[in-house]
Formats: C-alpha cells, sequence, structure tokens
C-alpha cells in the first residue's frame, strides 16, 4: 500500500495530467467550471511498484517554471528564492541595453554589450571580468534570456514562454508591463491558471502608486528611519543593507506559495502583490503596539535600552548582551563583578529599569570599558544570558564557523569569472533541501537553449541575433 502520500500537488506537473502517474483518475473539464482531479487519500492505491516505492525527491519546487521580467533587487530576490527552492527561473532582459547589469559597478560600465555578447578577457575589468557583483549576487541559479519585448518577434517567443510558465514574476514602475501587453489584465485572459506577482512602491490603490518606490524611499516613508540611530541625534539612519526591497521580495514569495495552494484547489491563478512600503509598515509591530498604547511617539533605538544593547569593550571592539529579564539581570551583573545593582531600588525591577534606562546603561558600560570584547564574550559565554560579538562584513564572511557549519558561502563556477563566492540558502529542508546549481548567467547565456526547447531552428535563432531582438552568449 502507498501509505506515505496524500496529495500530489497539480503544480508540480504543471504540464502533465494533474495526477499522480499511477492514479487512474483524470482531470474532468467542465468548460469554465473547472474540477480539480480526484486526489488519492492515504493508502487508497491498491499497489506501488518499486520504481514508485523508490520516488526521487527533489526541490521542492522543481517542476515549476518562472519568468523573470525583474529590475533592481526586490524582483530579482523573490526569483532567486523560488530559484533556490528548485524552479526553473528565466531571467528575461533586454539585448542591448541591460542596464541593470552596469548599476553599481564601474568596471561593468566598460563591458561592451551587443546581440552577439561574447567573453571579456580584460584584467582591467577587475575580478569579476565586467561582470556586476549586484546582479551576481541576485540572479544565480536561474537562465538568462535576452529578448527585445517591444518587438513582434520578441512577443512572439514571450508569449510562447508564457505558455510553459506558471507564474511570472514583475517589478517595473506600475504600466510599463500593460504597456506592453503584458499586464496581468491581458495574461490571465490567455492563461487563466498564471500565477502573477508584481512587485513595486505602493501598488494598486495607493494614492502614490504613480510615484517611484524605492528601498531608501520605503524605509523613510514606514517611519523606520526615525527608529534607527542615536537618541540624541535629529539625523534619520536607514539599515545598512537594503531591508525594504529584501522583504518586500520574500512576501511576494509568501504570496506565490500561497496562490500555488490555491491553484491545487481551484484551477484558478491570480494576481499577487508585494509593496515596498507596505512590508516596513507591517514590520513596525512592537512600536505600533507601544505608539497605540501610550500615545507617545517611539524614539530612535540606538542600539538597544539598558541591558538589552551594545557595549563597548577595552579593545575598541563591541559587543551584545541581552540582560533584560530579572534572571538575566541578576546573572549579568555577576559577570561584570556589579551584585550591588541587583539590590538598587533605581534598577530592582523591569519597570524600573525602564524607566532609569541611561542610568543601568552607564553602569554597565563603565564595567565593560575594563575587558576586551574576546573576555566578555568568553565570560558570557559560561552564563545564560544571550551574548554575540559585532562583526563585520569580513569577520562573518570569511571566518565565522557558524557560516561554514551551515554552508552560507558556497563557490560557484561563472562562464566569464570562473569560480566565485555567492551566498547560501537559508531556509534548510530536511527532505528536499534546495540547492544552488549555477551561477548568475551572462547576458543571453541560455537565450538559444531555450528558443530551441520552443522549437526555433538555429537559422531563425541567428537571424534574430543579427537583428538585435535577442542576445546570444557565445
Amino acid at each position: 500500500m502507498c501509505d506515505w502520500w496524500h496529495v500530489l500537488p497539480s503544480y508540480l506537473s504543471p504540464r502533465l495530467p494533474l495526477v499522480a502517474p499511477w492514479a487512474s483518475a483524470q482531470p474532468i473539464d467542465h468548460g469554465d467550471q473547472y474540477e480539480p482531479a480526484i486526489y488519492l487519500e492515504y493508502g487508497q492505491a491498491e499497489s506501488c511498484s518499486s520504481s514508485q516505492e523508490e520516488y526521487q525527491l527533489t526541490p521542492p519546487l522543481h517542476g515549476l517554471r518562472v519568468l523573470d521580467c525583474t529590475i533592481a533587487l526586490a524582483g530579482p530576490y523573490a526569483s532567486l528564492i523560488l530559484a533556490d527552492l528548485g524552479a526553473d527561473v528565466i531571467k528575461i532582459e533586454n539585448p542591448v541595453q541591460p542596464n541593470m547589469r552596469t548599476i553599481g559597478s564601474d568596471a561593468a560600465t566598460e563591458k561592451p554589450w551587443g546581440a552577439k555578447s561574447s567573453r571579456v578577457e580584460k584584467e582591467d575589468l577587475g575580478p569579476y571580468k565586467g561582470e556586476n557583483g549586484k546582479f551576481l549576487i541576485t540572479n544565480r541559479n536561474k537562465r538568462g534570456m535576452a529578448i527585445d519585448l517591444k518587438s513582434a518577434e520578441g512577443k512572439e517567443i514571450f508569449f510562447k514562454l508564457l505558455d510553459t510558465a506558471d507564474i511570472l514574476v514583475q517589478n517595473f514602475r506600475p504600466g510599463v508591463m500593460d504597456r506592453l501587453g503584458f499586464g496581468w489584465e491581458d495574461l490571465k485572459k490567455i492563461k487563466p491558471r498564471l500565477i502573477y506577482c508584481s512587485i513595486s512602491g505602493f501598488g494598486a490603490g495607493s494614492p502614490y502608486a504613480a510615484l517611484g518606490g524605492l528601498d531608501l524611499i520605503a524605509q523613510g516613508m514606514s517611519g523606520l528611519m526615525t527608529l534607527t540611530g542615536l537618541p540624541d541625534s535629529s539625523e534619520p539612519i536607514k539599515a545598512g543593507t537594503p531591508i525594504t526591497d529584501m522583504g518586500t521580495g520574500m512576501y511576494g514569495v509568501i504570496g506565490i506559495l500561497a496562490a500555488l495552494r490555491e491553484l491545487d484547489k481551484s484551477g484558478r491563478g491570480q494576481h499577487v502583490e508585494a509593496t515596498l512600503l507596505d512590508t516596513p509598515i507591517s514590520w513596525l509591530t512592537w512600536r505600533a503596539a507601544e505608539y497605540w498604547e501610550s500615545g507617545e511617539i517611539p524614539e530612535p533605538q540606538g542600539s538597544g535600552n539598558g541591558t538589552y544593547r551594545s557595549f563597548r569593550c577595552s579593545d575598541d571592539r563591541w559587543v551584545n548582551i541581552s540582560a533584560s529579564s530579572q534572571k538575566l539581570f541578576e546573572i549579568g551583573c555577576d559577570v561584570i563583578g556589579r551584585p550591588d545593582l541587583v539590590t538598587d531600588d533605581r534598577f530592582s525591577s523591569a519597570n524600573q529599569r525602564t524607566k532609569n534606562a541611561k542610568e543601568i546603561t552607564a553602569e554597565f558600560q563603565t564595567a565593560f570599558l575594563t575587558k576586551s570584547s574576546s573576555e566578555w564574550i568568553e565570560l558570557f559565554q559560561r552564563t545564560a544570558v544571550p551574548v554575540g560579538p559585532i562583526n563585520t562584513i569580513a569577520d562573518i564572511l570569511d571566518n565565522d564557523p557558524h557560516v561554514v557549519a551551515r554552508e552560507m558561502v558556497v563557490e560557484v563556477d561563472h562562464q566569464v569569472i570562473g569560480k566565485m563566492k555567492t551566498l547560501g540558502i537559508p531556509v534548510k529542508l530536511s527532505e528536499t533541501p534546495g540547492e544552488i546549481t549555477m551561477a548568475a548567467p551572462t547576458l543571453g547565456q541560455h537565450t538559444s537553449e531555450i528558443l530551441k526547447e520552443l522549437n526555433y531552428s538555429e537559422e531563425q535563432i541567428n537571424s534574430m541575433a543579427d537583428n538585435k531582438i535577442i542576445a546570444v552568449s557565445s
């Protein structure tokens, strides 16, 4: 008896019958009324062959195809997650002006681009040989295709790709995809099962919808920049990495996965929206609760408050500790050699420590200046008080044993660069883990490969390349 499975989601085999290969049930098409395939309950199948018992586990999104019409960071980050989890992500770029490959990279701006791009071996283009590091870090595990989507031939290619796809992700400014004829309202008529994810600054229905949305703008508008920085400074501070871009990409993926579940139940696709401003607003959480409860506008948080914060040590390095509960506070006082602070009326309870946060911070800071950061970390690690260093990017990426143990930095082979590093996959699945199988594509690296999958001939491909309708990598 096959009692190890309950439902085979239809989206795992989107271009095949929506049932397990050994099941007799078939999808029933009643025109507009969709009836999904009949699922087998536990133990319903009468027998299993040896090959079925030895079912080959694959990454969880294996079998899904994603059209990646994204630029910058938020959109590519969403499709990156899908790619890392096994989806076949096809990155679509402009064959002549791949501007996202040059942003933020002086070397990349010197590299010649064109309809027939080729390897560039110039040493003066830096360690990435003219490729853009920011593009490389968010586009691994994707196949690259360069098409002029404004041309009639390019549109024809796009619609043929669409016929094979399950998901489309785009983060152009509102209206761009509509003008190309690739908006949600157009494509859902052609492919009702499509899951169409739009990532933008503000989203449909917002009075700001037509405005340009960027990470910095969203951080400021959401209030986050008034919470980040030092309490005694009036200058707003942004987070050191584009958190709203990446967070919005994550929310986009959450929406896509939820839409896949609905597709499995009803057979209907849908439009998924995630925006740069909604994302950080949803992160206000405790600060929003504090404002609604007290009516007071939260101030910048610095590195924390009281004994839940960073402290500078004698070697001018900083460490974080979390000694906020009563028990942990008492232990922390013992570690720094100040047990008397426990009985000090100013600090005798959590409420008192909150009222006198600056005073308790000053007491702890004075103690921390007597030892190095490594000494304090060792002392606190012997106790229940959480402690950790303030690492530089070099510290964490080059020297940290956690990064090695968890494979959070891995190497891939790039067509031009050769061996290069990329960040690992943060979500670990015990049975069907994601995997990093290839570096980011060069411009048009897989154009010919994918077009041949769509039954284009070599002659047609060469002709379109000559006419700059596509770019192919040689």
